[in-house]
């Protein structure tokens, strides 16, 4: 038997500036079914054939590299509603891992797609975020600090990690296959995790669904608890 290829490949077509680190994906179907007078099965057909996985990358351009990820991602249209890999993946939604630059590490981005569309509409929906999500392609690598302004106090930022995601819709033709569909409902989340607690967070314009609490504090006799906050909010739509 000949030996298994080793290593990632560039599964999106994302290009040079984009280095995969690892990819995965699976083909579902629904199952349809019939039953008989007794109970019985008597007629069973699967359809409705979706393949939906997640590609993880870095990004390395040293060349010209984008200060912030918004803009890099713009370059290869690689955000929520925009097709990749020659138009036959959609993708559903971007996340930033910061936590490796605490270890000297590159950022981590993952993107979720979905097959299905194989042309954009002339005027296809996507979404984008204003944050300044730093790429320290031309900086030293640090968990970033103020991605929402803060006054820190005696406390930092030890990881955050971003997402924006959106639903997908999938109309079914006369077999049970894909038709058409659109992306909708985006929305970004944001999650810090802190040492110490921050004297204050400005985040105008967010949903804050999680902090710690102020009457039940984590406190522990053996170390320096972490501290989690969680905020999200809408995004408008683009065409």
């Amino acid at each position: 038997m000949a030996a298994p290829v080793f290593g990632a490949t560039d599964v999106l077509s994302l290009g040079a500036d984009w280095s995969p680190i690892d990819s995965s994906g699976s083909l579902s179907r629904t199952n349809a079914e019939a039953g008989g007078a007794n109970g019985d099965i008597i007629a069973e057909t699967a359809h409705n054939a979706t393949e939906t996985g997640t590609a993880r990358y870095h990004y390395v351009d040293a060349t010209t590299p984008e200060v912030g990820f918004i803009a890099a991602l713009l370059a290869v249209n690689a955000l929520p509603g925009k097709l990749v890999a020659t138009n036959t993946l959609m993708v559903l939604g971007v996340a930033i891992d910061y936590s490796p630059c605490a270890k000297g590490e590159l950022p981590i981005v993952t993107f979720t797609v979905t097959d299905g569309p194989t042309a954009a509409p002339t005027t296809a929906f996507w979404y984008t975020s204003a944050l300044t999500l730093p790429t320290f392609r031309a900086a030293n690598l640090t968990v970033p600090q103020t991605i929402l302004a803060n006054t820190p106090a005696s406390a930092e930022v030890i990881n955050a990690q971003w997402d924006i995601t959106m639903p997908h819709g999938r109309s079914l033709n006369k077999s049970g296959e894909y038709l058409a569909g659109e992306g909708h409902g985006a929305r970004e989340t944001l999650v810090l995790t802190w040492k110490g607690i921050p004297t204050s967070i400005t985040s105008t314009g967010w949903s804050g669904t999680n902090a710690p609490s102020t009457k039940l504090p984590t406190k522990i006799n053996t170390g320096y608890p972490d501290q989690v906050y969680t905020f999200t909010r809408k995004v408008t739509r683009s065409t």
